[in-house]
């Protein structure tokens, strides 16, 4: 019971991972799955560390007239 618990939550963290991650290069399946293989506290420290994507820098902007 135990540990289907510790399960669960960790899915849950690594889906929070993969939301911060989704405007990132790797977007959010990316950032999901590496965050199951390191750990999503792992993943975070890198997410912290990195830049968004150019692509979405880009969309963000002001607009000039």
């Amino acid at each position: 019971m135990t540990q289907s618990i510790v399960i669960v939550l960790y899915v849950v963290f690594c889906l929070l991972a993969g939301i911060c991650g989704r405007y990132r290069r790797m977007g959010f399946f990316g950032t999901f799955l590496l965050s199951l293989v390191l750990t999503p506290v792992v993943m975070l420290l890198l997410l912290i560390l990195t830049a968004p994507s150019t692509s979405v820098e880009r969309d963000q902007r002001p607009q000039s007239n």
